[in-house]
């Protein structure tokens, strides 16, 4: 099948019908469209179009085919009972979007008061929105949501204590001073340590706010 009927394919591969034409030595797959003839009262072919050939049980797309819908990649058409089908391909969210950076998270609590305090000591503004808090970073926020006040949809383990996440500081003190200072107001600590962050190798305390989600701080290496 070298030779083509010389047609427009059609715009959306959903609806085209294959067929595959058989040799000696080779098995082709073509488009078509039939049409009913009312004299003969029988459908007869309006067009075929060369598609590829069948080569180890796969569809090999022929360039040109390729070239009348750009959309079209080889193994989107593929044999299925022994019959050339197009499955296109799901398009992959990812192929949708790109992501920027985190804007915010939720944890939920049972005492704001004292949650807002303790982040307050972190040096950050806290603001109350309804029954929600929000304590407010250089680059994102903390939704506080107080339990018996859910906002949905909300996680499926909304409860307090299970939040664990690090914050980068800018600090001009040692550590250890940091994690003294936090220990005289009877504040848990755990520090300071290295561990290894996005950036690299940095060195971290750890603390535990009212309702015991760890909060690590963390410092990285002058430049």
């Amino acid at each position: 099948m070298e030779e083509s009927v010389s047609a427009e394919s059609v715009s959306d591969l959903k609806t085209a019908k294959f067929g595959i034409q058989k040799t000696r030595t080779s098995q082709y797959v073509f488009e078509y469209k039939n049409v009913w003839d009312p004299v003969k009262k029988r459908s007869k072919p309006l067009y075929r179009i060369s598609v590829g050939k069948i080569i180890g049980g796969e569809v090999v797309i022929k360039d040109e085919y390729l070239q009348m819908h750009p959309e079209l990649k080889q193994g989107d058409i593929v044999l299925q009972e022994g019959k050339p089908v197009y499955i296109g391909r799901a398009t992959a969210p990812s192929e949708l979007f790109e992501i920027l950076e985190l804007d915010h998270f939720c944890l939920t609590t049972a005492q704001p008061e004292a949650m807002v305090s303790f982040y307050r000591l972190l040096g950050l503004k806290v603001r109350k929105e309804g029954e929600r808090y929000e304590i407010e970073f250089p680059h994102f926020k903390i939704n506080l949501h107080v339990i018996g006040y859910p906002i949905l949809p909300e996680a499926k383990v909304a409860v307090p204590g299970t939040g664990d996440f690090c914050l980068e500081i800018k600090t001009g003190s040692d550590l250890s001073e940091i994690a003294e200072a936090f220990r005289r107001l009877d504040i848990f600590v755990e520090g300071p340590v290295i561990r290894h962050g996005r950036k690299g190798e940095m060195t971290s305390v750890y603390l535990r706010d009212p309702d015991q989600n760890l909060v690590e701080l963390a410092v990285y290496p002058k430049q």
